[in-house]
């Protein structure tokens, strides 16, 4: 009988699918949040028949994209974009690596095949866009004058939702002390949620009001407000100053100055 050769070892078959890799999760969150990379993350794992994994890992993802978003509107206009950006850069590579790192290197050392980062950065693109788009139709559907969005960064914070929203060359000190101003007259008086703006600076001061539907028309809240004015105007840098009487979307009604007179226009 004629020796026979050893059988031959069964080869590895190299898994038939790609996935994600922590780089192109990192880029996906850089560029989309992490919304964009927990769904980089939840591929892979659908593609390893892990779907509960999956979906946690989206909804995580999603969740701490709402929280991120939260911080980004109530965060101040001065504060630099970078400081949302690099942790989440840091985290979503460094997650990426603590959940599916050593998977990942062993499905490419048995001959799997990875996706390109780029594809993650076109992903995190578009998500990122797609988001933008939808907070530009909810934005639109508000009937808002996009030109509040500017003048509403930064505010100090009386109690109560008393804001004082400063912009266009307004100090924070001179937001203080219109609000203080306006407790002291009693137009905040704690009871209700008020919003007022303040601009510009002594000489080409702009105050602004919000009001109900019609009182920008209404004599006896014009006269109010001149009374308003004449009461504040020594603590936010004196004569003249104009003040708007605004609409609850914010758009101008009515324009008023005081200076050695009061004028309105268009006239109560």
């Amino acid at each position: 009988m004629e020796p026979q050769p050893p059988a031959a070892e069964p080869q590895a078959v190299p898994p038939a699918y790609r996935l994600h890799p922590p780089t192109g999760v990192t880029w996906a969150t850089a560029l989309g949040g992490f919304a964009a990379g927990g769904i980089l993350l939840g591929f892979n794992y659908w593609k390893w028949r892990q779907k509960a994994a999956a979906a946690t890992v989206v909804a995580a993802g999603f969740v701490a994209f709402s929280v991120v978003a939260w911080l980004a509107l109530i965060t101040p206009a001065s504060v630099p974009a970078v400081v949302f950006l690099v942790p989440q850069l840091l985290v979503g590579y460094f997650v990426a690596k603590w959940l599916q790192g050593r998977r990942f290197d062993a499905h490419v050392a048995a001959g799997g095949g990875k996706i390109s980062s780029g594809v993650g950065a076109a992903i995190g693109l578009g998500f990122g866009a797609l988001m933008l788009g939808a907070f530009a139709i909810w934005f639109l559907s508000t009937g808002i004058n996009p030109k509040a969005l500017l003048d509403t960064q930064e505010s100090v914070d009386f109690g109560h939702g008393q804001h004082v929203f400063y912009s266009r060359g307004a100090s924070r000190e001179a937001a203080q002390d219109f609000g203080e101003a306006l407790t002291r007259g009693r137009y905040f008086d704690g009871t209700v949620a008020t919003e007022v703006w303040i601009a510009g600076q002594p000489g080409k001061r702009e105050i602004s009001f919000v009001g109900a539907e019609g009182a920008w028309d209404d004599p006896v809240n014009v006269d109010y407000m001149h009374e308003l004015t004449e009461y504040i105007v020594a603590d936010i840098g004196g004569k003249p100053v104009t003040v708007l009487l605004l609409d609850e979307r914010l758009y101008e009604k009515k324009r008023c100055r005081l200076d050695t007179a009061w004028t309105c226009s268009p006239n109560p």
